[in-house]
């Protein structure tokens, strides 16, 4: 469809239906939005060169279409020279396959998970804001609520210095935003702020490689890609680590400030859906996603074709570029009823505020409970607010719709400074309560070749959580440094914990950071144990270990030793230089152990091993991947049913050629929900009218993480760890998918 207007206005043969660049359309965007996606879903501005799309359909379309739509000339549709974005490490602005690993560098700092930990602090933030002004019967509650909040928040979460520094932050955040009148070309303000924050945070990167802490930009400069540092020796503003921590500041304040000032201000328009509100508080949720629906903040986001393609008729050659306008999609007339209107009470649907696809924003669960929270503690002060003024665009880059001023009238609040009477009412999900240690290095022991045994103790003495054969400690070498690894000392003794681990040559960064980082007097902090993987009890026990994998076995063996039972170990490595744990277990005799060094005996024969299947015997198996799914494989074909144990430290790879469908059963009501072969949980729910949170829809970013009260999951996320997807109780919806008929998802 090509655009058809009766008697447009025309200045040297152009028609400015959609300028964003224009005051005109700044000042009403909406009813522009409106026309295009009647009269011209896809549309071409002469002027500028580009086209746009803004239905709901071909703009998820374009999003999801991440080889065909891409994002190196950048995502802003301003700055056209890319001089605030043209540096390395500028996520959003960067295709696979470096935008994968520079995101997943960062990732786990950002899942749902470790955001809920936030949760107590943001409520505070918001408690002590709102008790400033709690005698005020006019508030600007953008000014001096909304806008505050991600500024302390956040900078704290990122790891921004306190003090008056900050306020030179606040400076270059505004000044960043600086644009010539009229046009997508910097001013000089704007040119100073982002070199002036990128120096600043070049020297924030070279303080925490020399003193680290617990925030984001630690996270970054102790980050490896494919085992080489993410930063370099010499952290500079252009440097590809600087770029990153640029990125994660850009959208880490002005989006969730201007979310939560849309919200207050439609609220305020709508005592009724306040009152609502105030009688069912766990519709909170709800009113922020419809918030961010009716009035997205980041309005457009730009991609570069990397071939022609055709959408609703019309060709878009290569090489074009075209703005994706999600505040149009977020208003598509055929996909939400009476979209113009804001309803908190609508059924919810998906949106695309935060984008999709490969450029799902990182930072959504943070800007959720940062603004989830912020209203919660509002409500709980049990008073109507209304406008009292007219509300003020912020001064912001042409992708964004912002408020920065929205004057309300209150009666009244009744003040309290303590924990909100929401808190734990279910608006916001509960944190995970466990045993947090803060441990010493009391031994290190190399044990063999590229395997070290760390022993800790509880720093002030303490006795430790007791433990069983199989269960494993989170160690938290950095802020976003955490590994699992399995306990294989003695469980009697609750003065200390030991473990094992491998120097990989395909390490993560955790394994090389134990190696060289950790030493005799370090403190780090532990998580659990925990077990997923029990010895049971049985008449006799076939334990299989590979390498690093004898570290569960090796308490397992000796638990089978000590209460009597019959065993036998099968222990693999590269060489016997190489098998940590070699000469306690040759002690026991060929007859019951049996080493089998890869460089000398080749790989361990486990149809040999496994050839006799026995109704009495339980087979443990610890170690490569390879190894594990030959042991299943073998098992499953021949040993009787719940006989093999497993213990995975990465996820299995699926294929996805053997899809097949199964059911959904919602426990709240009973609905079942059938998934098709072809179409995700995520899809199928959404179909259905039920509405989960999603970003990425390609399990990276863990949204969509959703609780499973029964049934078996078929795990194909990027996320959890091995360990958590062995509890089998969540699920990334958008990629995960069922190994049982049906599963019952906590919804």
């Amino acid at each position: 469809m090509t655009i058809s207007i009766e008697k447009p206005f025309v200045e040297n043969g152009y028609d400015p239906i959609y300028d964003p660049f224009t005051d005109e359309f700044q000042n009403d965007p909406f009813s522009v939005y409106a026309r295009l996606r009647r009269e011209a879903p896809v549309y071409y501005n002469e002027k500028w060169d580009f086209y746009a799309l803004s239905r709901y359909d071909d703009v998820r379309t374009a999003l999801r279409d991440h080889e065909t739509y891409l994002s190196f000339e950048g995502v802003d549709i301003d700055d056209p020279e890319q001089e605030q974005s043209r540096y390395p490490g500028m996520l959003p602005n960067i295709d696979n396959p470096r935008h994968d690993q520079l995101r997943a560098a960062v990732q786990r700092s950002f899942m749902p998970r470790s955001i809920r930990a936030l949760t107590e602090e943001v409520r505070e933030v918001c408690d002590r804001l709102i008790d400033g002004f709690a005698y005020q019967s006019e508030v600007d509650i953008s000014a001096d609520y909304a806008w505050p909040i991600p500024f302390e928040v956040f900078y704290n979460f990122l790891g921004m210095p306190e003090g008056e520094i900050r306020d030179k932050f606040v400076e270059w955040t505004h000044g960043i935003k600086d644009r010539h009148p009229g046009t997508p070309e910097l001013t000089e303000v704007a040119r100073e702020s982002s070199q002036q924050l990128r120096e600043y945070l070049a020297f924030l990167l070279r303080e925490r490689r020399n003193e680290p802490r617990d925030d984001v930009l630690t996270a970054i400069v102790q980050a490896e890609i494919d085992g080489q540092p993410l930063a370099p020796e010499e952290i500079d503003f252009a440097a590809e680590a600087t770029g990153l921590a640029f990125a994660l500041y850009l959208g880490g304040v002005e989006t969730t400030a201007g979310t939560m000032s849309t919200l207050f201000e439609q609220l305020a328009l709508a005592p009724d859906q306040q009152q609502a509100l105030h009688d069912d508080p766990s519709l909170i949720p709800r009113a922020v996603e419809e918030s961010l629906r009716f009035r997205t903040i980041f309005q457009v986001t730009a991609r570069t074709t990397s071939r022609p393609v055709e959408v609703n008729g019309v060709h878009i050659p290569q090489g074009k570029r075209v703005f994706l306008i999600l505040g149009s999609a977020n208003l598509d007339e055929t996909v939400f009823e009476n979209a113009e209107k804001f309803d908190i009470l609508r059924t919810p649907k998906p949106h695309l505020a935060f984008g999709e696809g490969l450029h799902g924003c990182l930072g959504n669960p943070l800007a959720r409970l940062e603004t989830t929270v912020a209203l919660e503690q509002l409500v709980a002060r049990k008073e109507i607010f209304e406008l009292n003024g007219v509300p003020r665009r912020y001064v912001t880059t042409p992708n964004g719709y912002v408020l920065d001023r929205v004057p309300v009238s209150f009666n009244g609040f009744r003040t309290s400074t303590a924990s909100s009477e929401l808190a734990g009412r279910g608006a916001t999900p509960e944190i995970d309560h466990e045993s947090v240690i803060e441990a010493t290095v009391i031994n290190r022991v190399d044990a063999a070749d590229d395997v070290v045994f760390i022993t800790f103790a509880a720093q002030d003495g303490s006795p430790l959580p007791p433990w069983a054969p199989g269960a494993h400690i989170d160690v938290q070498l950095g802020p976003d440094l955490v590994r699992q690894y399995s306990l294989c000392g003695d469980p009697a003794d609750r003065r200390s914990y030991t473990i094992g681990v491998l120097n990989a040559p395909a390490s993560r960064g955790g394994s090389r950071y134990v190696h060289s980082s950790i030493h005799l007097g370090d403190t780090v902090v532990i998580r659990g144990p925990r077990n997923h993987f029990p010895l049971v009890d049985a008449q006799r026990y076939l334990f299989i270990a590979g390498g690093i994998g004898i570290t569960p076995i090796a308490a397992m063996v000796r638990a089978a030793e000590a209460r009597g039972k019959a065993w036998t170990l099968v222990y693999g490595g590269r060489t016997l230089e190489s098998m940590a744990l070699r000469k306690e277990f040759e002690a026991f005799g060929i007859d019951r152990v049996t080493l089998w060094p890869q460089d000398t005996h080749g790989i361990i024969d486990l149809p040999q091993v496994l050839g006799s299947p026995d109704t009495g015997t339980a087979v443990y198996t610890c170690g490569p991947e390879p190894l594990l799914t030959a042991v299943e494989e073998i098992c499953n074909a021949s040993w009787p049913s719940g006989a093999c144990h497993v213990e995975r430290f990465t996820p299995k790879v699926i294929d996805h050629s053997a899809d097949s469908e199964f059911e959904i059963e919602l426990a709240s009501s009973g609905r079942v929900i059938t998934v098709p072969a072809d179409q995700s949980v995520l899809t199928s729910l959404a179909d259905a009218g039920v509405h989960i949170l999603s970003s990425c829809g390609e399990g990276t970013c863990g949204t969509c993480e959703t609780p499973v009260v029964a049934g078996e999951i078929d795990h194909r996320d990027s996320i959890l760890t091995a360990e958590e997807q062995a509890r089998n109780d969540c699920m990334m919806v958008c990629v995960s998918r069922a190994k049982c008929p049906r599963l019952v998802l906590d919804v």
